[in-house]
Order: structure tokens, then sequence, then C-alpha cells
């Protein structure tokens, strides 16, 4: 398929020539996307991103991941850029500044633990006083989980409650039972986790908040993405590339769909997209 490029009036960073179909803001995913099979970015992929903000793009990474675990992934590798993360539950600058969250009802996060509990799942939960974990092995940049009645009585923010298991029986029976709240968005960024935030707090959401405050439009964006919980990012902007590691559900919406991960697919779209060479992989 072939990609017209556009005339631009201005990205962010002011004029430029013609360049980059017309976009002046990309938003990208981490894990699957940005993030190789090291889970790092790797240097090609820098490089291409760091091209684009030369160029005049503005670059903001939407991610499951919190600041403390997404922040040092982007500036090992050079890159400077702003964050939805948690899912959407919060926004931050590149400079960690909290510009703006959604959290969880108290008593619908609580009914969520319970639940959680109820089918021995493990769980992670980010909240305004810190991350608490019941496994700080696999989330080891979180605090061993506190007496749960104390926890409650300190009335926290909740942005988002990540529950993990190999066991898809318990983790699908877990779902059924969440999908009694109606103020909250249960999603996952693999088979076996789940993601519970805020009704409102979806990736999309707030990057059409994070739009308006850029003083873009919907058409003037750039999504990437590979996960379910990447879905209502490609919802809300047209144009969209599934990475080729993607889901099937996201690739089946996507306006192309670019090579994996693991072959730069990220790097490769921009400097096609930069340099003029517009083909893709579908």
């Amino acid at each position: 398929m072939q990609t017209r490029l556009h005339n631009i009036l201005y990205f962010h960073a002011g004029r430029i020539r013609r360049h980059f179909y017309g976009y002046q803001d990309a938003y990208r995913d981490l894990d699957g996307t940005l993030l190789g099979a090291d889970s790092r970015i790797a240097p090609r992929t820098a490089n291409a991103l760091n091209q684009a903000r030369r160029a005049g793009l503005r670059i903001l990474v939407a991610t499951g991941r919190t600041w403390r675990t997404a922040s040092p992934l982007l500036w090992q590798a050079g890159v400077v850029c702003d964050f939805v993360l948690l899912n959407g539950a919060e926004y931050r600058t590149a400079e960690g500044d909290l510009q703006r969250f959604l959290s969880l009802p108290l008593d619908d996060a609580r009914y969520v633990v319970d639940i959680l509990q109820q089918y021995n799942l493990g769980f992670e939960i980010n909240a305004d006083k810190g991350d608490f974990s019941t496994d700080t092995m696999l989330c080891n940049t979180a605090k061993p989980m506190p007496c749960l009645p104390y926890f409650w009585a300190n009335n926290p923010q909740i942005r988002k409650i990540f529950a993990f298991s190999q066991d898809q029986i318990a983790l699908n029976y877990a779902r059924q039972a969440l999908s009694c709240l109606s103020e909250t968005t249960v999603t996952a960024s693999a088979p076996w986790n789940l993601e519970v935030t805020a009704r409102q707090a979806q990736k999309g959401n707030m990057a059409l908040w994070a739009v308006s405050q850029y003083g873009l439009t919907q058409d003037e964006v750039l999504v990437f993405g590979d996960g379910y919980n990447d879905e209502s990012l490609f919802q809300a902007f047209v144009h969209t590339r599934a990475m080729g590691n993607a889901v099937a559900p996201l690739q089946a919406i996507a306006e192309r769909i670019i090579e994996p991960n693991t072959e730069h697919g990220v790097a490769c779209e921009i400097e096609r997209l930069l340099f003029g060479k517009a083909e893709t992989i579908m």
C-alpha cells in the first residue's frame, strides 16, 4: 500500500518543511511496540524517535506501566517524551509532573481486590501513596502489600489494579465477576493478566485530552500499538499502525500493519515516512 505525503502547517516545535504524512504527534505503546525482545529500546528505534523529534514531532508514550517503570526505559535510550501511564489513569510530562489523573471509586477498588483474593490471583495496586504488590519478585518496583484494612482506612486514590496468574480459568471467572461494575474498565496487556481502571481511564481518552492540550486535531496523530489495552487508542484516532506481533483484534481495526517489534517496526515506519519511502507491510 502507498502512503501519500501531505503538506503540514506546523509541528509543535514550529514550522518545518514537508514531511511525515502531516502528523504532528505520535503515541506509542512500550511493551511489544517500542521494546524489543530484550525489553529495551533498540538504538535504531531510539535514533528514529529522535530524528522524528528533530523534525518537529512530539512523542507521547501510552503504557500500562507506572512512571517509575516506564520513564527509565526512555531516559536510557535518550528519548524525551510525555507519558500516558497506567492505561490512561495518569498523564505526566517528560519531567514526571502529574498533570491529570483518574482514580477508581474506592468501593469498586475494594470489590475488585476481594474478587482477586477469592480466585487466588496475585495483584498490584497502583495508588497515589505508592505501588504495592502481593508478589514483589514479579512487580519488583512495588512495596509488599500492606494490611488491607489499614490500607483502605487511609482512603487511597487507586489509579490501577493489575492482576496476574497462569490460571486462565481463574482469570476468566474474575473478569466475569468484575463485569457488574459500571464505573470500571477491565482490559489486559497479556493472556496472563487483567488491568482494572476507572471507566474513563483509558489510553484513548487520556490521549484525546493530551491532543487538546497540545492544540492538535485527531488526524494529526499517528498511533502505534500491539495489545488489547491499545484498542481505545486505535478507536480514538484515524492513523494507526498495528505491530506485526499485535493481537488479531487490533490488527483488524488498524489503518496499517507494520513489522513486529523484534524487527524494529516503529523505526521502520518512521524511516519510511521521514525519508519518503511510503511502503508498509499491509
